[in-house]
């Protein structure tokens, strides 16, 4: 044995297989740590975003598209390092090319740009229909539309609103301009007393079924005026002498130049007056002719009466010296 150890190739055998069992213990130490790296490197994550938005992109100046979903689905699938990001940042984009399509119908793939190679995606859908069709622009007058018009006070009425714009521009697919019926502000006078003035109110489209179109509206608001005036009516006026004029006086004549008056108040009220009562004269204490001042008297229910006052002439027949009227010195002649 102390020979072995004296022995020059003792010992470098002894070396060369010291040398080899460290090389074997670097080499299993250095393929476990790969292999520990290969497979964090290569497990696989998944994870699934919903309610992504879709881009559309095409010529907006002279199609208008219809049939697109608002949001997608979009699965990712790879390593953690790279699911983690995609899905924490949502930093890219899903979207249906349509560039060179003309009007119609047409199937489209979604894509999607600004997700890592390293990831598998899966988007839903995959495809969709869509349609394209030429945008048109036309004017259309803006009507108005009330509400709570029934809580409007009874003496009130609404007079012709004034609308400005009194046009609109409406853009849309040209299947959708023909289907539009109306074009409208809404206003709500349940509570006015006095002229609305300049409000403002948003315009809506909408189809003969009271579907409202979904349209581009130019303005999508208008400034609107609405008179609120007392409810009236015309009537016609008839005077009439009251009382008796004094002993040896004929009244010839109670006229007023004055035709008609306005009166107001609430609708029913009004719905029920045909004529205005005869309007009395007092003839009492004339003893010529003159022009007297005649107060309109309210009938029941009536809120205001214009004019409140009108002229009457009162035109007398003159006595003659022996204390009778021409008149009637004449009848008694033969």
């Amino acid at each position: 044995m102390d020979n072995w150890l004296k022995s020059v190739w003792f010992i470098r055998i002894i070396s060369l297989i010291l040398a080899g069992l460290l090389w074997v213990t670097v080499n299993v130490d250095n393929n476990m740590d790969s292999d520990s790296l290969f497979f964090n490197e290569t497990s696989s994550d998944m994870e699934v975003m919903e309610n992504i938005p879709l881009e559309i992109r095409f010529d907006s100046e002279e199609y208008v598209v219809s049939g697109i979903p608002q949001e997608v689905s979009v699965t990712v699938e790879g390593p953690a390092g790279a699911v983690a990001p995609a899905a924490r940042q949502k930093n890219f984009n899903v979207f249906a090319d349509l560039n060179g399509l003309g009007p119609g119908t047409h199937e489209v793939s979604l894509q999607h740009s600004g997700i890592s190679n390293q990831l598998a995606v899966t988007l839903e859908p995959k495809m969709i229909e869509v349609t394209i069709e030429e945008k048109v622009t036309e004017n259309f007058e803006v009507n108005i539309d009330y509400i709570n018009e029934s809580s409007l006070k009874d003496n009130l009425e609404l007079g012709e609103p004034e609308v400005r714009p009194a046009e609109v521009s409406i853009t849309g697919a040209s299947s959708v301009i023909e289907r539009v019926a109306s074009v409208k502000a809404i206003i709500d006078v349940g509570s006015a007393t006095e002229t609305i003035e300049q409000q403002e109110a948003p315009v809506k489209v909408y189809d003969n079924q009271g579907n409202e179109l979904n349209v581009l509206v130019d303005p999508t608001a208008v400034n609107v005026t609405v008179p609120v005036i007392e409810r009236t009516k015309e009537l016609s006026l008839n005077v009439a002498p009251q009382g008796g004029a004094p002993e040896g006086v004929l009244v010839e004549s109670v006229t007023t130049e004055t035709e008609g008056v306005t009166v107001s108040g609430p609708r029913d009220v009004l719905e029920d007056i045909e004529e205005l009562p005869e309007v009395p004269v007092d003839i009492t204490d004339v003893t010529e002719d003159q022009t007297v001042n005649v107060d309109i008297p309210l009938p029941e229910g009536v809120t205001s009466v214009s004019p409140e006052t009108i002229e009457v002439q009162i035109d007398v027949d003159e006595p003659d010296a022996e204390g009778s009227s021409n008149q009637e010195t004449e009848t008694e002649q033969p």
